[in-house]
């Protein structure tokens, strides 16, 4: 055990050993195609799966607004003033409570993943690393959604989770997998969350953008390259993450 100080209040961090996981017996192979509207979406070439990241989104748009408020209404008392220790207070206890969603959140999302790969017998998870779009430059807006996206943090809470079961999280270059055509192998800028192929001459759509980012990933990873007419997931679902709804005072 630890008594640790966390900004005004101290928190107890306990350590618990567990029994050991079942361990992945298989040798599947499965990509991830990480994102800011969806936080990850998975496949093994035969199934997908598309984690929603909008409860995320959520979240750290409800933390701006609310401490723009807080530094509005703190920046108008005076050092030391009893309004201004109140105010920092109740900042500092909204700070502990979204942050604890947050975390909550993204152990869900993280923890839905593992045990898609583990009931599929995963034994490796290539994972794209978005270094390119982290670094783009498309307006005030997008770029504070971007800055805000902890890939990072969900990586770290996957390779953790996977490596309980003997499953490898392998970072790889994500450039191109989901602008690249399945059927003719041309790439085309997207837009839409639906892919479109820009060649006139092949024309194919309807899949999802994100679940053509995994294939491509997967493709990329085993094959060493873009396959042209390569067999797409035949099954896709979407779930969002069932997260623990916060304590409401009587």
């Amino acid at each position: 055990m630890q008594l640790v100080w966390h900004r005004n209040q101290y928190w107890l961090h306990v350590t618990v050993e567990k029994p050991a996981l079942q361990k992945v017996r298989g040798d599947v192979t499965a990509a991830i195609d990480p994102g800011e509207v969806h936080t990850a979406t998975i496949t093994d070439g035969k199934e997908a799966l598309v984690v929603s990241g909008r409860l995320l989104r959520t979240l750290h748009r409800l933390r701006n607004k609310v401490l723009r408020k807080f530094q509005k209404a703190i920046s108008k008392t005076h050092k030391g003033s009893n309004r201004r220790r109140k105010l920092l207070a109740a900042k500092y206890r909204f700070l502990n409570n979204i942050e604890r969603r947050i975390e909550h959140t993204m152990h869900t999302i993280s923890a839905t993943v593992a045990r898609w790969c583990l009931v599929r017998n995963v034994k490796t998870v290539y994972i794209g690393n978005p270094d390119g779009v982290q670094k783009k430059d498309c307006g005030r807006k997008h770029n504070q959604r971007v800055s805000q996206w902890a890939f990072g943090k969900l990586r770290e809470l996957l390779e953790y989770k996977l490596k309980r079961h003997g499953i490898e999280l392998v970072p790889v270059d994500e450039r191109g997998t989901s602008g690249t055509c399945p059927v003719c192998g041309e790439y085309t800028k997207q837009t839409g969350r639906v892919y479109r192929c820009g060649n006139t001459s092949c024309g194919f759509t309807g899949i999802h953008r994100d679940v053509l980012g995994a294939s491509g990933i997967l493709d990329k990873c085993v094959n060493g390259g873009f396959t042209r007419g390569r067999k797409l997931p035949a099954a896709v679902d979407y779930l969002r993450p069932q997260v623990l709804a916060p304590k409401r005072a009587a």
